[in-house]
């Protein structure tokens, strides 16, 4: 120890201008360090209060609340859409009609026979026929696609124009 002591006073100066030199750098190092420290904190501020100083937590909270009612929106549209689908293969969608001379003596295509049905095939068949005298309206239904009475070949060509995709024509024999 007395050998340390020794080395320590025959070189004090040398050990203080290392002291202090190593005091400098360190004061350095904690002038750079608090800089750093500060500039993290500014940003930590900025992340964490927007520009009505809100912070984050209410933001999160608030647009947890907001995605909440969104998806109460889109269940509400979701719900819609099935119904209306629904709906839409209730409608009588399916719709032929053909044209037709009922009598040699009427000419000009008076008479019709119109089908109108849903996508189950479940709606009706009319069929007007035209006379001279007279005018006659009889309406069938359709179950599935079918008539429990008996169709004439006017009807089932509407029903078969129905059923026929693309653009739908009026047909005349």
């Amino acid at each position: 120890m007395d050998v340390v002591l020794q080395s320590l006073t025959q070189h004090s100066s040398d050990f203080l201008l290392i002291l202090l030199i190593a005091i400098v750098v360190l004061a350095i190092l904690v002038f750079r360090l608090t800089r750093l420290q500060a500039k993290s904190n500014a940003r930590w501020r900025t992340l964490l209060s927007d520009s009505s100083g809100d912070n984050i937590e209410k933001m999160l909270y608030d647009h947890l609340r907001e995605r909440m009612r969104m998806e109460e929106e889109i269940e509400k549209l979701r719900n819609r859409a099935q119904d209306l689908e629904r709906r839409l293969a209730e409608s009588k969608g399916h719709l032929g009609l053909v044209r037709y001379d009922a009598f040699e003596d009427v000419r000009g295509n008076q008479s019709f026979a119109l089908a109108m049905y849903d996508d189950q095939g479940n709606g009706a068949v009319l069929n007007s026929i035209v006379g001279r005298a007279d005018c006659r309206v009889y309406c069938k239904p359709l179950l599935n696609g079918r008539s429990e009475r008996d169709l004439s070949q006017e009807e089932q060509r509407a029903i078969r124009e129905a059923r026929a995709t693309g653009p739908k024509t009026i047909i005349s024999p």
